[in-house]
């Protein structure tokens, strides 16, 4: 075993330790979520220690890498120790502005803002996160941002954050999404210490999630889409990823709930950003049970993912989604 694999099976232990100790630990039962009865349907009130699980990872991570730094040169998504120092620093932003929302409910425009300015404060430190182009696997010609690059790459980061918010909405969805799109990362593209951490933490965190012990919150999954979001810019900037619309793919179940839910919220003359329980998740749960739900929406997911490994055409695998997509809405319906 290599330095790298001794450090990960700490975190393998670690993770399994916390998941062991997790009622004698009071620090995850500082925010509890209650039941209301009309957005939130569980039957006690359940920690929200998912975003608190994660950021001791973090910090570890982070110290770590400063007690040895050949793992910052075994990562490839940082450039410096600068570089790693922001990514750092704004995890922890993210984690705070998603403790307030848990805490104290933030409105939606309040924690946009918020959630906007940690976003530029990367993207203003950390140039290499900056999107200045994109290219698509059926379209000749690149697209260039020019001026334009930096409010492309906030765009795609806080569309990103809604869509994987609103997504996490029951038992194991979130989790099993993150753990699908990390695995086929680490097939496709490339593996990193960070990849590896977040993996064995969402596996632990799922066992709590699944017996009902504990929630990502706000500060979890925000956490964790704004990590995937960043390996995401990071692997496309540094031509791991070729086209555009392999991300997208990766991203597409999540972002056609959001664009539905965005619409529809207009059309009621309603918040886009205000929660319902219109999400595809309530809807899959309100007629099957939890491992059916979870079994449907995550074949949803792995489905284009599976395909683009076999080298599928990608606007044909985005096609097939999207019609999978309608016509699994167009069932619920039916059934109801």
């Amino acid at each position: 075993m290599n330095f790298i694999d001794y450090n990960l099976l700490i975190f393998i232990i670690i993770n399994i330790s916390l998941v062991i100790n997790f009622k004698k630990i009071k620090l995850f039962h500082y925010l509890l979520d209650k039941p209301d009865k009309k957005r939130k349907f569980h039957l006690k009130q359940t920690p929200l220690a998912g975003g608190i699980i994660l950021i001791i990872n973090l910090l570890i991570y982070f110290i770590i890498v400063n007690i040895d730094e050949r793992h910052l040169l075994s990562e490839i998504f940082y450039n410096n120790k600068f570089e790693f120092y922001v990514f750092i620093f704004t995890t922890f932003i993210i984690f705070l502005i998603g403790l307030f929302d848990d805490k104290y409910n933030l409105s939606p425009n309040y924690k946009f803002l918020l959630l906007s300015l940690a976003i530029l404060i990367i993207l203003f430190f950390d140039n290499n996160l900056i999107i200045s182009s994109i290219k698509f696997s059926f379209f000749d010609k690149t697209v260039n941002f020019n001026q334009y690059n930096i409010f492309f790459t906030y765009f795609c980061f806080m569309v990103f954050l809604n869509a994987f918010n609103m997504f996490d909405g029951i038992n194991l969805q979130a989790s099993f999404y993150s753990i699908i799109i990390l695995i086929f990362i680490i097939i496709l593209y490339s593996n990193s210490i960070l990849i590896n951490i977040l993996l064995i933490f969402l596996i632990c965190y799922s066992f709590l999630n699944y017996k009902n012990k504990s929630f990502l919150g706000d500060s979890g999954s925000l956490l964790i889409a704004f990590i995937i979001g960043y390996i995401f810019i990071k692997l496309y900037n540094l031509e791991k990823i070729t086209y555009t619309d392999e991300v997208f793919i990766f991203m597409i179940i999540p972002g056609l709930d959001l664009i539905r839910l965005f619409f529809k919220r207009i059309l009621n003359k309603q918040n886009p950003l205000s929660g319902d329980r219109n999400h595809l998740h309530h809807l899959v749960s309100a007629k099957f049970s939890l491992i059916k739900s979870t079994m449907i929406i995550q074949f949803l997911i792995a489905l284009p993912l599976i395909m683009l490994y076999f080298n599928t055409n990608k606007l044909l695998i985005i096609v097939v989604t999207i019609f999978c997509y309608c016509l699994l809405l167009i069932k619920l319906k039916k059934i109801s």
